[in-house]
């Protein structure tokens, strides 16, 4: 990774990432950050692929979710860390072209399948990606007459079927503002999957996007962001960001901030790593425990170390010496913190 992309990298909290092009075997690795993802696996070439890259304070707030969709990486944020009422589900989503040859008709539907199981546990649901949707200015809501359903338009109020009274106490407006004039096969699925779950598309509508702004070239707009109603109200900025070669070849990256992260979620897992620890004091009668926790692997191999170490005595380099030491403490410790006598405390300062 280049300078420059590692210092655009650590200016958010979390990344997300289409068209990766890694397999099985890649590993990312970026100081302070932690990184999955997930490889498309039928391929001649590398291609496709999704990934979410987020700082490693947050490890314990942050859980990816497996699913068998190939279009969509899930991962959860925990509820503390924007003090939301339940916990929010983010999918990063990467869509194939239409005319591409890892392109399928049932990619929506498959999305969506995930998404009912999703929410049956939260309304706080958000999907962030390339969708290669051309949706042009459709209405992504429901309003009278959408149905020829007898019984919705004379029956049922149709404002149980959606959730736009929740944009309209936001002072959200309902129409979108998009340069792209053009809707495509796959942006007709996008805004039926949004009517049908109650979804909105922040692009045109929220933040710094109420214009509308293009994300790839010729003016077409095919990355969103887009969520349940409930969550707009943790939606502190949107915005279409200026394309950069840095990010992608032709698309321009979507900047998204839910509210502040509590200082206890971004301090807490750097406390925990960096507060020193203490064995309680020592007690004879349990002496024979201790040493049946030992792990003799690990002794064995510091002994071939040493073996090691002892055939040259006059080329030792400190380095060497102090690694055999410190592997000698951690098999002590190890040892300690498995027999429950010996639990390791915090110590208090």
């Amino acid at each position: 990774m280049t300078k420059t992309f590692l210092k655009a990298q650590r200016e958010y909290y979390g990344n997300n990432y289409k068209e990766t092009k890694l397999d099985d075997l890649d590993e990312i690795q970026c100081n302070d950050f932690i990184f999955h993802h997930k490889n498309r696996k039928k391929f001649i070439n590398k291609s496709g692929g999704i990934a979410l890259g987020y700082k490693s304070y947050l490890e314990s707030f942050i859980k990816p979710i497996t699913t068998d969709c190939q279009f969509v990486l899930w991962f959860s944020i925990d509820k503390k860390v924007f003090d939301s009422p339940e916990n929010v589900i983010f999918g990063i989503v990467y869509v194939p072209p239409e005319n591409s040859s890892y392109s399928s008709v049932e990619a929506f539907n498959d999305i969506e399948r995930e998404f009912h199981k999703f929410n049956e546990n939260t309304n706080l649901i958000c999907l962030v990606g390339d969708f290669n949707a051309r949706t042009g200015n459709l209405r992504d809501y429901i309003e009278d007459n959408d149905t020829e359903d007898y019984f919705v338009n004379n029956v049922i109020d149709i404002t149980e079927l959606t959730d736009t009274k929740i944009l309209d106490e936001l002072c959200i407006p309902k129409h979108r503002n998009s340069p792209d004039l053009v809707v495509n096969n796959f942006g007709r699925k996008l805004v039926d999957f949004c009517k049908n779950n109650n979804v909105f598309i922040y692009n045109g509508r929220i933040g710094n996007d109420k214009a509308g702004k293009s994300t790839s070239k010729n003016l077409s707009v095919v990355d969103y962001a887009l969520s349940t109603a409930h969550l707009l109200k943790f939606v502190k900025h949107f915005e279409v960001l200026e394309f950069s070669k840095l990010y992608s070849d032709i698309h321009s990256p979507l900047s998204l901030v839910l509210g502040e992260i509590r200082p206890e979620c971004i301090h807490q897992n750097e406390c925990d790593r960096n507060i020193p620890v203490r064995i309680k004091p020592w007690k004879f009668e349990k002496s024979l425990d201790f040493k049946n926790n030992i792990d003799l692997s690990r002794v064995e191999a510091v002994l071939e170390n040493l073996d090691i170490l002892n055939t040259n005595t006059t080329d030792i380099q400190k380095d060497s010496v102090n690694q055999v030491v410190q592997e000698i403490s951690n098999i002590l410790l190890e040892s300690a913190k498995k027999f429950s006598w010996f639990n390791l405390r915090k110590a208090k300062f």
